[in-house]
């Protein structure tokens, strides 16, 4: 990397990754309990700070020269390197088809101004324009007093009353162009559009840089507990989404103050960190949360837009169901159809909505990360030499595996993690229970118990075997337990069964690369046999990008929220239930019945 950092004495070496801007691996947010923040000590010495609960490496890895940076505090002038498993580049990042507008109708409108002067004063009227009188800021009646010439007024309806946010001399405004974020807990999308066509001009995505604070949302959380901390996770937020934006203007060869709209979506969490809000309200059982928009000055939050644009984040509706959920419901149009449908949004948190266009109902669960590489052992996010597939060869029981980008494999992503569970269940590596299986030719004792070699060393970039543990398999029948657990409680609520959804909806990168088929074998999803499976791709963005075109999509975001129904697993009594129905392969008998109407030997 060639990168040189000065920091005080005893400052944590995570700590000043973090500051300087270094992405690594740190899914526990510093807590050494996920031990993915490796580095190895090529030069000097460091000092040792473990944690209290914290876990240790492996010997081999400690003779090697590994740390966990999260452990390291900085004596002397030391020399790191970060491994390529610890190391965070070249992410494979879903960019979604937005869904179709028919009419468009953005808040951002221009107008022609006629100049009125009496007794001595100059006053504009907006021609054409009809409805509710316009605010009109300080400076833009300075900017009329300067003026010559035509003038046409740029008017802004994304608040709760119309405002000129722009006077301009007609020859030489500005175009009108608006920006759609989706702000994902581990990456950020956006798309550039112009707003008097609706054309999308460019997209642009990066991570999200409070990845260094957490992978998990409850982390980030526990992160923000002074105001100190709420500003750099902040700062965070607001830097990666500027980076997107950056991005597009710089391709497109534009100016930011020529975006005048931003329309964006995410989870709560994400919301409320974006808007520097303390989010530890969201901790709390059926928390009471807003379900109008939070809508800022871009200039407020720091975004160097147009000085006169807002910011519009498509509303919330629970601590963990945010705008990112009610984008999704958009872009599927289930609340357009009178067939029962489920949408299932599965990321670094899971969201479930169960309904048609006369009730919804929802759920969310802290069971993405799993298939996301988080959480296990050689887990790593979609990134190139990620294993993304697994796939069996029935005569010979032959394992081949592909990698992202066609790399040497340095570990495995999600879509790859369910397709080896598969292997490992169908070739009798796996029990019905998750326990991994001794005498099998893959298995073997390692540190943790058994565990089955996915890739021997010599065939990997990390120059280690590539394994799948039983404390790894342990996490990922906890992670799939609770989704399936969680479909389990919309249905029973509602009184319905597998076979009464019509139509099923996948967004986000779990629906575009998971093989659904290898998904439901293992019991992640139950199975639909009378549901037409749709892929809705990036949701969220799609439904940022409705909103932001879109006036009468903004009141039908407005409208979901404030009528879905969220059910809080925390104190629902049927949730332990249906989660321990789910802890075996595939799960409960009535949410598979093709699987078990098969017969399949038992493992």
């Amino acid at each position: 990397m060639n990168r040189v950092l000065t920091v005080p004495v005893g400052t944590p070496l995570l700590d000043a990754l973090r500051t300087a801007g270094v992405a690594i691996e740190s899914i526990c947010g510093g807590k050494g309990i996920c031990r993915k923040c490796r580095v190895i000590l090529i030069k000097g010495e460091c000092g040792m700070d473990v944690q209290i609960g914290s876990k240790r490496l492996t010997a081999e890895e400690e003779a090697q020269g590994y740390y966990m940076a999260c452990q390291v505090r900085i004596t002397e002038d030391c020399e790191f390197t970060i491994p390529v498993e610890a190391r965070i580049d070249a992410p494979k990042i879903l960019i979604s088809s937005t869904i179709k507008i028919d009419a468009i109708s953005p808040s951002i409108l221009r107008y022609p101004v006629e100049v009125l002067s009496a007794y001595g004063l100059r006053s504009i009227r907006l021609a054409g324009y009809t409805g509710m009188r316009p605010f009109v800021p300080e400076n833009i009646y300075q900017a009329l007093n300067g003026s010559d010439g035509p003038l046409v007024a740029t008017l802004s309806l994304v608040n709760r009353s119309p405002e000129i946010i722009e006077l301009a001399n007609a020859p030489a405004a500005r175009p009108l162009y608006g920006v759609a974020v989706d702000l994902g807990t581990t990456t950020v999308v956006g798309c550039l559009v112009d707003l008097q066509t609706g054309k999308i001009i460019d997209t642009e995505s990066t991570l999200n840089r409070q990845i260094t604070y957490g992978e998990e949302l409850i982390t980030r959380i526990g992160y923000a507990n002074s105001p100190g901390n709420i500003a750099r996770i902040n700062k965070a937020a607001i830097e990666s989404v500027d980076k997107v934006i950056m991005g597009l203007t710089e391709s497109s060869g534009i100016q930011k103050a020529d975006i005048f709209d931003m329309c964006l979506a995410g989870n709560t969490v994400m919301q409320y960190l974006f808007c520097g809000m303390d989010p530890h309200d969201l901790e709390m059982v059926n928390a009471g949360i807003s379900r109008a928009p939070f809508i800022k000055k871009a200039e407020e939050l720091g975004l160097p837009l147009n000085n006169g644009a807002y910011v519009y984040c498509l509303p919330n509706v629970s601590r963990f169901v945010g705008g990112d959920a009610v984008g999704d419901v958009l872009a599927s149009g289930m609340h357009l159809s009178g067939d029962i449908s489920l949408l299932v949004d599965l990321g670094t948190n899971g969201e479930i909505i169960l309904g048609n266009k006369d009730w919804m109902a929802s759920v969310s669960c802290a069971s993405g990360p799993a298939f996301e590489g988080a959480g296990v052992m050689f887990g790593i996010r979609a990134m190139k030499g990620a294993i993304e597939h697994v796939s069996l060869e029935p005569a010979t029981s032959d394992l081949s595996i592909t990698t992202i980008g066609g790399a040497r494999p340095r570990g495995i992503c999600g879509s790859g993690i369910i397709d080896a569970v598969t292997a490992m269940v169908l070739t009798g590596a796996l029990d019905f229970a998750g326990k991994i299986r001794n005498g099998h030719p893959q298995v073997r004792p390692g540190d943790e118990g058994l565990e089955y070699v996915l890739v021997p060393a010599p065939d990997t970039a990390i120059g280690r075997d590539i394994v799948i543990t039983q404390q790894d398999m342990d996490y990922l029948m906890d992670s799939k337990a609770a989704l399936c657990g969680a479909i389990g409680v919309l249905l029973k609520k509602y009184k319905l069964s597998v076979s009464d959804i019509r139509h099923v909806y996948l967004a986000g990168a779990f629906g575009a690369y998971t093989n659904m088929e290898n998904a439901m074998r293992i019991g992640i999803l139950p199975e639909f046999p009378n549901a037409v499976v749709h892929q809705i791709g990036n949701g969220s963005l799609s439904g940022a990008y409705a909103a932001l075109i879109s006036r009468s999509h903004r009141d039908l975001a407005g409208e979901i929220a404030r009528r879905m129904v969220y059910i809080d697993l925390m104190v629902e009594s049927d949730f332990y239930e249906e989660y321990l129905a789910a802890l075996y392969i595939p799960g409960k008998r009535e949410m598979f019945p093709g699987i078990f109407n098969k017969k399949e030997p038992v493992k």
